[in-house]
């Protein structure tokens, strides 16, 4: 495989940097860090001083030389000097990337801009078949012109079809042609992609809402059966204490009615 091949390949291979991601290195980068924050430290409290001295000479001297004074004390100091350092050697690559400057950057073989909108097919260089601004189109407007192109589409591809089947060497015109018309209608397709987002995302709130629904009917149903049960133990409990009762109440008659035929008994022996 070539390297041409393996740069455009589908699935490329990993930095050759991201050996450097080990914890030895972690350290040295914290260990690093500290003593650039120290350094730095000491670095204000030397501003300080050089600010001290410069009100001094300022409250001092009137004359012209003060100027070049201060500039000889920033000189020694080398305050004006500070810059921004990257960690040594290997180090360097595990500290991340600042933000780019400017408003677009590449990424992936093209160039996409930070600001997250749609561009325009004039920022696209392309020329735009109709009229109206992208941010001031309407969507009726945006039906009429998708009905206009479609029947220009279809016009441009039959005069396609007859220019083959006349001249088939040119074709290329017409063919940039049917391009060019595909573009703007794709272009304000994806002018409708906020509100395709936005009912999305009403349609997934939809479905949560009605899932949640779903599960609490089938929690107050399990509630419900649970309660019914508790009733239904609660009344055999209920019915099995007046059993007893009743037992209990039937043996103190009987044990009454012995006591009572005892009595009886005794007394006509006596």
């Amino acid at each position: 495989m070539s390297d041409g091949d393996l740069i455009s390949s589908l699935y490329p291979p990993p930095p050759p940097y991201y050996k450097y991601f080990t914890e030895e290195n972690l350290n040295k980068l914290d260990a690093w860090v500290s003593a650039e924050t120290t350094k730095q430290g000491d670095k204000e409290e030397v501003k300080e001083e050089v600010k001290e001295e410069e009100d001094n000479i300022k409250e001092d001297k009137e004359d012209k030389d003060i100027n070049k004074d201060v500039k000889d004390i920033n000189e020694d100091k080398d305050i004006n000097k500070d810059k921004d350092k990257s960690p040594p050697g290997e180090l360097k690559f595990l500290v991340p990337p600042t933000t780019p400057n400017g408003t677009n950057y590449r990424g992936y073989g093209n160039i996409w801009s930070f600001e997250d909108k749609l561009p325009s097919l004039k920022e696209s260089n392309w020329e735009q078949l109709y009229q109206d601004d992208d941010e001031s189109i309407t969507s009726e407007i945006k039906i009429k012109e998708l009905h206009k192109l479609m029947d220009s589409l279809l016009l441009n591809f039959l005069e396609l079809v007859g220019i083959i089947s006349i001249d088939p060497g040119q074709f290329e015109g017409k063919v940039k042609d049917l391009s060019l018309i595909l573009i703007n209608i794709n272009h304000l397709l994806n002018t409708y992609r906020p509100h395709q987002s936005r009912e999305s995302l009403i349609m997934l709130l939809k479905k949560q809402i009605e899932s949640k629904r779903a599960e609490i009917a089938k929690i107050e149903t399990v509630t419900k059966d649970i309660k019914e049960k508790i009733i239904k133990l609660t009344d055999i409990d209920e019915l099995n204490n007046v059993n007893e009762l009743e037992v209990e109440a039937e043996k103190e008659t009987e044990d009454i009615k012995e006591d009572v035929i005892r009595k009886l008994l005794n007394e006509l022996v006596t």
